[in-house]
């Protein structure tokens, strides 16, 4: 990777903090692991079925009703940009449409077309398709993995101000 020496510290970095060698090693598997499970989460898609971020689009709306693009930001975890391309995909689609706000007429809200009715049994396909993945590991592994990825994903969500981890000034 450029800039990395030795794979200890990116080259011309100070940092106050010692990097070992184990968080380094961590680092690059969980980037190689996110990029793999993405593209394999993604195969695993029936070619006639909406990408996985549409599906997850599609089962917030039908799970939740009507919603503004900014609800589903924030539900999805996305930036606003990405649900309106999202949207517009699946609108294209005829899956799903926009309609004026009856409580407020400048806001707009995204809603299932009718006729969609399988979102949530390809929803729980997908997830059910995912846990499998899991499969060969023992419940101890599954539920220390679990455990972790709990605690990662929490300090992940926490606002920027709080979060321990700060990067070297380069």
């Amino acid at each position: 990777m450029a800039g990395i020496n030795d794979g200890q510290r990116p080259t011309g970095a100070r940092s106050p903090q010692a990097v070992d060698q184990a968080g380094l090693d961590l680092a690059k598997v969980v980037a190689d692991f996110t990029l793999a499970f993405e593209r394999w989460s993604r195969s695993i898609i029936e070619a006639d079925a909406p990408s996985f971020p549409r599906l997850k689009l599609l089962y917030a709306l039908h799970c939740e009703g009507s919603q503004r693009m900014g609800d589903l930001a924030d539900a999805l975890q996305v930036t606003p940009r990405s649900v309106t391309a999202l949207v517009d995909g699946l609108e294209a689609q005829g899956q799903v449409r926009r309609a004026p706000d009856p409580s407020d007429r400048r806001a707009t809200l995204i809603e299932l077309v009718e006729g969609h009715s399988d979102v949530e049994e390809r929803y729980r396909d997908h997830a059910r398709a995912v846990a499998r993945l899991f499969d060969s590991l023992d419940p101890g592994d599954r539920e220390a993995f679990l455990r972790i990825c709990r605690q990662v994903t929490a300090r992940l969500r926490e606002p920027p101000s709080t979060r321990r981890v700060t990067l070297p000034s380069v």
